[in-house]
Parts: C-alpha cells; sequence; structure tokens
C-alpha cells in the first residue's frame, strides 16, 4: 500500500489537531497516512497541544519556540529535508483543513490515471474554503482555479481563487498555472527534487514552487473536484501570525519580505541581483520562457495575455488581436478616515490619474460601499485596486474625492503612486 506523507507546517495553528483528525478520519486506508509536523508552538497557547499522537509512529514532529520560527518556507524545508522519509507521496497542506470521504486513495488515483497518460503530474491549487465555527454547514462545494490577478510593484504575482466554472463536466484534474502553498500532492521525488527556499519568509512562495516545479519538468493540474478544504482569514488567530509576533519583537519583516522578492526577481529572470541561489534554483527541464509561454506571462513587462485573465486553461494559444498583452497594475491606498469628516456621503470617486491629469482608471463607490468600508475598526483603512487594461499610460497619483449629500463635493485627497 502506498504512503503519504501529510505536510503540515503548524504557527500557534488552534486548527492543528482537529486537522489531523479529520484527515485519519476520512481517509480509506488510515495506516498509510504519516505525518510530517513543524510545530512552531507558544506554551501559553495549550490549543495545538499533539501529545496524544507522539507514541504512533506515524507522526514525525518538530517542535521549535514560536520565537525561534523563521517564516514559512522554513518550516515546509524543516519537513521535506528532515521529516519526509520513504512515503511514496506528500500532501503539502498548511494546517487548518477539512477532508473529504476516501481522500487519499482519491488523490493517488488521480496521480496515478495522469501519470499513466504520460505526464510527470503534480495536482495543487487554492482549495475551498470552511468556517471552523460552522463546519460542515459553510464549506464550498465547487473546486477552485487559481487566478493570475495582477503583478505586484516588486514583480512578485498576485495569485487569488476563483471559481472553476464548467467543473461538472470535468472528468479528470486539468491544467493548472500555478501550485498553491496550501495545497500540492505529488511524488516523494518532488518533495526532494524542488526544495522549499528557506530565504523566502513568506511573499512569492507560491511562484517560486510553481515555475521550479515547471522547470524541472513537473506537470502542474489543478483538481476538478472537491477533496480538501482550506480555512483562511480567521479572526481566531488576529495578532498570534508569525508576522504579528515578528513585529512585537521589533524583527524587520518588510526587510525580510525584500530580501524574498530580490531572490524571486533573479529565479524569474527579471533582474540580477547576484544572488547564487543554489540548490533553489531552477531546473533543466524547461526555462522561465517556457512557462510563460505556457501560462501567459510576461515577468519582464508585467503583462498577463487576456486568454489568462479570462480563466481559460493553460497551454496558452499564441499572442494575437483575440488574445493580446494586457498590461497588469496593482497599487494598495492606506488613508485615513479622519480626512472624511462628512457622515452624509452618498458618492465617492476612487481614481487614477496619469501626469497630465487625466484618469486611467475610476471606480465609483456608492452609499452602501461607503458605509461598509468606514465601518471597519480604526482610524486607517486599506483597500487594493487592481485592474488590467491595455492602457499606454500610466498612473501616477491616486485621488479619492468624497460627495456629501448636504454639501455636494467635499473633501479630496490624492497620494502617489508607489508610495
Amino acid at each position: 500500500m502506498k504512503s503519504i506523507l501529510v505536510h503540515l507546517p503548524a504557527y500557534r495553528e488552534p486548527e492543528l489537531v482537529p486537522t489531523i483528525k479529520d484527515a485519519l478520519k476520512n481517509a480509506e486506508h488510515p495506516e498509510r497516512v504519516h505525518f510530517g509536523i513543524c510545530r512552531q508552538y507558544c506554551e501559553e497557547d495549550g490549543f495545538d497541544n499533539i501529545d496524544e499522537f507522539r507514541a504512533d509512529s506515524r507522526f514525525k514532529i518538530k517542535d521549535i519556540p514560536h520565537t525561534q520560527a523563521k517564516g514559512l518556507a522554513t518550516a515546509r524545508s524543516i519537513i521535506n529535508e528532515e521529516l519526509l522519509e520513504d512515503e511514496d507521496f506528500v500532501c503539502q497542506l498548511d494546517s487548518h483543513h477539512r477532508f473529504s470521504k476516501n481522500w487519499d486513495s482519491t488523490l493517488i488515483d488521480w496521480y496515478e490515471d495522469l501519470k499513466s497518460e504520460g505526464y510527470n503530474p503534480i495536482i495543487g491549487g487554492y482549495l475551498p474554503y470552511y468556517n471552523p465555527f460552522n463546519d460542515p454547514e459553510d464549506r464550498v462545494q465547487e473546486p477552485w482555479v487559481s487566478d493570475a490577478a495582477c503583478f505586484y510593484p516588486h514583480g512578485t504575482l498576485f495569485i487569488r481563487p476563483s471559481g472553476a466554472g464548467g467543473w461538472e463536466s470535468l472528468e479528470k484534474p486539468y491544467p493548472a498555472r500555478f501550485l498553491s502553498g496550501h495545497f500540492a500532492f505529488g511524488p516523494n521525488s518532488w518533495a526532494k527534487e524542488v526544495r522549499h527556499d528557506p530565504n523566502i519568509f513568506f511573499a512569492g512562495e507560491e511562484i517560486n514552487l510553481t515555475v521550479r516545479s515547471f522547470t524541472h519538468g513537473y506537470d502542474l493540474f489543478h483538481p476538478h473536484r472537491v477533496v480538501i478544504w482550506h480555512a483562511t482569514m480567521r479572526t481566531e488567530r488576529d495578532g498570534i501570525l508569525v508576522w504579528d509576533d515578528y513585529t512585537k519583537e521589533g524583527k524587520a519583516v518588510d526587510e525580510l519580505q525584500d530580501k524574498a522578492r530580490e531572490r524571486i526577481r533573479q529565479l524569474l529572470g527579471v533582474e540580477d541581483n547576484g544572488i547564487d541561489l543554489g540548490a533553489y534554483g531552477l531546473g533543466s527541464s524547461r526555462t522561465v520562457s517556457d512557462y510563460e509561454d505556457f501560462s501567459g506571462l510576461d515577468f519582464r513587462k508585467h503583462r498577463i495575455q487576456k486568454h489568462t485573465l479570462s480563466l481559460n486553461a493553460p497551454p496558452n494559444p499564441p499572442i494575437s488581436q483575440e488574445n493580446p498583452w494586457v498590461k497588469s497594475f496593482y497599487h494598495c491606498i492606506n488613508f485615513s478616515k479622519k480626512d472624511f469628516k462628512q457622515n452624509d456621503y452618498d458618492c465617492m470617486i476612487v481614481a487614477f490619474d496619469d501626469a497630465d491629469g487625466n484618469s486611467v482608471f475610476r471606480d465609483d463607490w456608492d452609499e452602501a460601499r461607503i458605509k461598509y468600508n468606514f465601518s471597519h475598526p480604526g482610524d486607517w483603512f486599506s483597500f487594493e485596486n487592481i485592474f488590467n487594461e491595455q492602457y499606454q499610460r500610466e498612473p501616477v497619483k491616486w485621488v479619492m474625492w468624497g460627495h456629501s449629500k448636504s454639501k455636494g463635493w467635499a473633501e479630496r485627497i490624492e497620494g502617489k503612486v508607489g508610495e
């Protein structure tokens, strides 16, 4: 019977124990399900105590005080390099999941079928959501696709989940552009060969893993059915995530993220930062250019093909009038709510202008959206702006301009793009 190492990097994780129990409960053959756990713990928490599993030979556990944690990629590296032994497969996850019935056999069967067709498959992508506080009622019952939203200014890619349209008619996993950090299923050789770069603190982990897997000759696939669920953005972990604790300790999170992005830009061939990536570099089976052609991305010019933005499956067709390059833009506006002094706004313009003051992009908030955004706690509010357009003009500033029912056009604030 082929075995699976369930790869769990857990940082102060209330869902660690429920994840383990659900994986065993729903496995067709729980005896073949092994666990590699990098448990980054705080003694005061108590909720991630896994002593009940320590005598079980299926469990390999690395305990690290949370004050010594060095980021997600380091935890993943520890699991694959110290805890993974001779298991046939690795199921790379986070540590907050629920599992469908017979998930272990389902994944192995999918893999074996793809392998028999001549692929060297990795099955991965963003998993649909579950809510730990209302489970299983809040589980999303359709698979998701990993979507290229835009390029960040620093060169990494904003990858997000979208609904997988037409999934009901699919009979097997289908080609994917991206792997997800929180779900990737593949052979032992993949985990040993495409090693996690411990110099990546968090940002960019997924595009790094994706491109390196592709260039090492692995073929990427999304699941066509829901096999595992994933919990995201959970309020019970507010203030105890690794970057929260780093900030409390005075550690420079932004510097760590910037160093990781430098490595990724080096990896992607965007710039030469004089970094020797060593064992964490590209494979020799394919090139970055091959990946760009396959996925419809341009890392140097921050462009995305229309075929990709339309959520069509790869490989991408050639550039054409029907499939042009589209410029990708992202900016996060962070403003003080105190700058807007009225209490009866019914409209607010959010616009990005070029150097001549002409609008490149505009988004009008209605009254309900204004009230919702201003209802968030705290004096400051941040929101992302993404647009992918065939435009020729670069935005240089953003503008927010509120319209009051009683005073008409009122406060107007603006800032520079990139600051």
